[in-house]
This record gives C-alpha cells, sequence and structure tokens, in this order.
C-alpha cells in the first residue's frame, strides 16, 4: 500500500525545529493512568540547540509536536520540556530532547480538601481550576463531561491531584456503567468522558502489517466476596429476637426455673420482652435463646437491655453456644438495672475473634473459651443468674451489632477453566446483603473471563486530521485470529524514522466487560443516598 511519507512539525518555546534536523521521533499517548511523552533525537550542528547557542532548548520550554502525512499534519501533543541531553562523537552531534505533555501539571500539587455532596464532575472540574491550571472548555464546550454519581464526602489531605481524579474515574458512573477516562488532548485541553463513549473514525482495515493477539487470566477472579457498610444488625431490626409472636415465646428454652415467659408491661424495645423466673427453691434461673448456626464472625458486637426487681448477688453469666454445652464462649457478668423496672441497663459486649477464624483473641478480657467452639456456628445465647430470693429476669432488645453487610457470588464454569481465583471487596457504601450482591455480581460478570489485549504495527495509517488518541474505541478485524470486535485504545506511539521515512504507529488495545453500575439494577428506586452517593476508602 502506498503512502506519503511523514511530515513533522517541532516547536520550543519560539525555537522551530526544521524537519531535517530530526533523526528520530516518538510521542507516546497515554491516558487514565498515564499521561504522554515524548522523545526526539535532533542533529546538533555547531552547537545549535545547545546551552549558549544559536537557538538554544531549555528545561521548562512548552512545545507542540505535529505529525502526519502528505498536506494534513494535525498536533499530536502540546508538551514540556523537561530532560536535555547532548550527545557527541567526534564528527557528530546531537541533542536529545523529552519531556511529557501539559499532563504533567497533574503531578505538581497535593490536595488537602474535603468534598461533599459534590457531583464526580464538579470535583474534577474544582481539581483542574483551583490546583491544576488546565483548560477544559474547547470552543465553548465543556469537556469534562457529567457523571450519575455524588459523592457524600471525600477527604483528603496532602493527597495528590492524579490519585483523586484516578479515584473519580474508576467509581464515577454514566447511564449504568461505572468507569470514565480522562486525557490531556493534542491541544492541551482536557478531557473527561465516560468509558468507550467515543470511537475513533480512523478504519484499520487491510492496514495492519503486524499483530499480536493475546489472552490472560492474570485478572479473571471468580469468587468475588463483597462487604458493605459496618452496620448490619442480626436480627436486622434490633428486637425481632424479642418480639414472640406466642406465649411461651418460640425459641426460647428454659433450662432451669419456673419459666420463661414474654411479657407486655416491662418492655424497652417494641411491644414485648422476655423474661426468665427463677427456681423457688435454688433462686436460679437459666434460659436460651435457639439460633440455628449463627455466624456472628463479622459482627463486633453483641448487644441487649436487662432488668430485675433485684441485683443478682452470687452469680451472673452469659453464654454463646458454638455449637453447645461443650463448647461455648462465656462473660462471667453483664449489667442488670435494678433501681425500678424502668430502669433497664444497655449491655454492649465486645466480639474478639482471631485471624484464624475459630478462635478466641479475648481483646477485651470479658469472655472466655471452653472446648472448641466455632465463631462460624453460634447455635444459642444462654442466661444465668442467681439471687437469693425469688425475682424475674428481663432481656429485650437482643442482637448482634457492627456487622459488615456482605455476599459471596461464584461462576463454576470459570473455576472449572481457570481454577478458584478469589477476590474481596469491601465498600462503605453498600447498606445491604443485596447490594453486596448486587455488586458482587457486577463484579463477577467483569473478571469471570480472560482479559484480551492486542498490539498493532502499521507504517501505512493514515489519519489525516484526526490521529488516533487513547481512549478512544476502534473496531479491529483479524481474520486468522477470529478477532472481530471494538477495542479501546490504551496508547497510541507515533514513531517518525528519518533514516527510513516511515511512520509507524503502536497501538495497545484492550477488550474488557463493562462494569454495570450494580445498584441501578434494583436500586433505582431507593433514596440518592443508597443508590448514587458513595463515601470512599482513604486514599
Amino acid at each position: 500500500m502506498s503512502v506519503e511519507i511523514p511530515k513533522c512539525a517541532i516547536a520550543f518555546g519560539s525555537i522551530g525545529v526544521p524537519q531535517g534536523d530530526v533523526i528520530d521521533l516518538r510521542v507516546h499517548l497515554g491516558c487514565t493512568k498515564e499521561v504522554s511523552s515524548f522523545e526526539v533525537l535532533l542533529r546538533n550542528w555547531d552547537e545549535k540547540y545547545s546551552p549558549g547557542g544559536t537557538y538554544p532548548i531549555n528545561v521548562g520550554m512548552d512545545g507542540h509536536i505535529d505529525i502526519g502525512r502528505g498536506a494534513s499534519v494535525p498536533q499530536i501533543i502540546t508538551c514540556r520540556v523537561e530532560s536535555v541531553k547532548c550527545e557527541s562523537l567526534p564528527t557528530e552531534n546531537y541533542i536529545r530532547v523529552s519531556g511529557r505533555c501539559w499532563g504533567e501539571k497533574l503531578f505538581r500539587r497535593v490536595v488537602t480538601k474535603t468534598y461533599e455532596n459534590k457531583k464526580g464532575e464538579e470535583i474534577v472540574k474544582d481539581l483542574l481550576d483551583y490546583y491544576v491550571g488546565l483548560s477544559h472548555v474547547r470552543d465553548s464546550t465543556e469537556l469534562v463531561e457529567d457523571t450519575d454519581t455524588t459523592y457524600t464526602k471525600l477527604e483528603y489531605e496532602n493527597t495528590p491531584v492524579f490519585d483523586i481524579l484516578k479515584y473519580i474515574v474508576e467509581s464515577s458512573d454514566k447511564a449504568g456503567v461505572i468507569g470514565f477516562d480522562f486525557r490531556v488532548a493534542p491541544d492541551a485541553k482536557f478531557e473527561f468522558f465516560p468509558r468507550n463513549s467515543k470511537a475513533s473514525s480512523v478504519s484499520l482495515n487491510e492496514k495492519i502489517e503486524q499483530s499480536e493477539y493475546r489472552k490472560d487470566i492474570f485478572g479473571v477472579r471468580n469468587k468475588i466476596s463483597v462487604y458493605g457498610a459496618q452496620n448490619r444488625m442480626d436480627p436486622s431490626d434490633g428486637d425481632a429476637w424479642t418480639e414472640p409472636a406466642s406465649e411461651p415465646p418460640e425459641n426460647w428454652v428454659l433450662d432451669h426455673g419456673e419459666g420463661v415467659h414474654r411479657s407486655g408491661i416491662y418492655v424497652k424495645v417494641g411491644s414485648y420482652s422476655i423474661f426468665g423466673r427463677a427456681d423457688p427453691s435454688t433462686y436460679r434461673v437459666t434460659f436460651h435463646r435457639n439460633l440455628s448456626g449463627l455466624s456472628p464472625f463479622y459482627y463486633s458486637m453483641l448487644k441487649f437491655w436487662c432488668v430485675s426487681q433485684y441485683v443478682p448477688q452470687d452469680h451472673r453469666w452469659i453464654r454463646l453456644l458454638a455449637p453447645d454445652d461443650n463448647n461455648y464462649f462465656q462473660k462471667s457478668d453483664f449489667t442488670v438495672g435494678y433501681t425500678s423496672m424502668s430502669d433497664w441497663r444497655l449491655n454492649e459486649l465486645p466480639l474478639g475473634k482471631s485471624q484464624e477464624y475459630d478462635a478466641l483473641t479475648n481483646p477485651n478480657g470479658i469472655w472466655t473459651k471452653t472446648g472448641s467452639p466455632s465463631w462460624f456456628n453460634i447455635s444459642a445465647i444462654k442466661f444465668e443468674a442467681q439471687w437469693n430470693l425469688q425475682w424475674d429476669l428481663y432481656i429485650d432488645g437482643l442482637f448482634f451489632d457492627k456487622g459488615r453487610f456482605k455476599n459471596t457470588q461464584e461462576d463454576s464454569t470459570s473455576q472449572n477453566n481457570y481454577g478458584v481465583r478469589e477476590l474481596v471487596d469491601t465498600d462503605e457504601e453498600l447498606y445491604s446483603d443485596n447490594e453486596c450482591m448486587l455488586r458482587a455480581k457486577a463484579i463477577l460478570a467483569q473478571l469471570k473471563d480472560p482479559a484480551e489485549y492486542l498490539t498493532i504495527r502499521s507504517t501505512v495509517i493514515d489519519y489525516g486530521n484526526t490521529p488516533l488518541l487513547p481512549a478512544d474505541k476502534i473496531h479491529v478485524t483479524l481474520p486468522n485470529e477470529n478477532v472481530n470486535a471494538d477495542f479501546r485504545i490504551l496508547s497510541v506511539e507515533y514513531h517518525v524514522d528519518a533514516k527510513t521515512q516511515t511512520l509507524e504507529i503502536t497501538l495497545e488495545l484492550g477488550r474488557e466487560r463493562p462494569l454495570l453500575a450494580d445498584y441501578l439494577y434494583a436500586l433505582r428506586s431507593k433514596t440518592d443516598h443508597l443508590s448514587r452517593h458513595k463515601i470512599p476508602r482513604m486514599i
């Protein structure tokens, strides 16, 4: 295929570099994860471009590089010179100039600021206007596009601008798909837009001279566990275990004493409480609530209210049967209100658990372990106390607190093909098991299959006045590899070789499933706080 030889125009400050001085030129365009860069090797006769020379090229200069064919030589990068290196041989002198695009401004500043109830695009504009100094308007058109995401609270202390931008692009969504891209365009304008929303007009048909197609399973994850906010209670209303629908109360069992009943008279939470009546001869009462193998490992607190006519003088304890009377965790005391029957006392008992998942680290000194109890199999909560006269012990509002919402999703086909590959994600914005499930499903759908990548090289691509840019979508057909799909341009490298008079373009392409905005599936009808607001982990 016949194409015109490449042409380039380079300027640093007020210095124009003739194409005849260019020996080798590379411009690498990147987006989102990197900024663009360049390196050019120039002839440097008679110290022409050296410091103190006729046309000195110095670090800190702004410039631009244009590359094309024929009459079309569009600008590829607006740049800043960051390195100058003179190279000399006995009969030859060169200067190597390199640097980055104006995106290097994103690395200059750190931010100490709190953003509250701000849309993603508002935060991006604030960073650009007050910290970076990059224009985001072209011909009266705003280049920072709107997101559908509001951030409840983002707190930053001495955080680089680039890190904040990466968080915003990775967590913002638009029309149900999570993920934005940003880049500094050839004219130095900052662009922020939904991922895969821009398409290149360049056709690669019959222009691909060399390709490398690869799949890998490095990023495959087929067992996804998602943990949400630490606001989970079990039971979810904090009272269902002490709100029996019948008398005697269901799931409550008397072990020793005169009886276990419900009370609608002495109540702290809801309509009923539970009380155990002591044995009239021993003045001791023991009763428990069956839990059917609850797993409280991810909870950090057990709470309940307690009151009685008298304070027990001899002993009292609470046990978590794990799973039976031979294997349990015990706290040897709990607080009982007794000055009046309205003197309910709140017990907040921390649950200490080791990284081994089934041992007790006992950080607060309140639990002892008997047998081999398991935090994943709590079958009952048992109370016992003894007085020196006849009495009743009342319990209300019994629940496990400060647990994380959670859900795990798996794909058996992917596991059979590639083995079990796990990912654990904690997202403080998720406020139910259902939201964790939706998030886990979305991540699983994106990561269960191998990633696809393409490297394409060609010396015959003619893009006219519309250069290939990173983050653009482009269609690729490779019959031998059975590839016929759209790929996202991860990076583009333009290489002008004066010796061979060629312009080689290298495209790094990636293809991935979109990460669907999981909360859009079922949470659209919920409040903005649940469906559109995000509270991030600190960077």
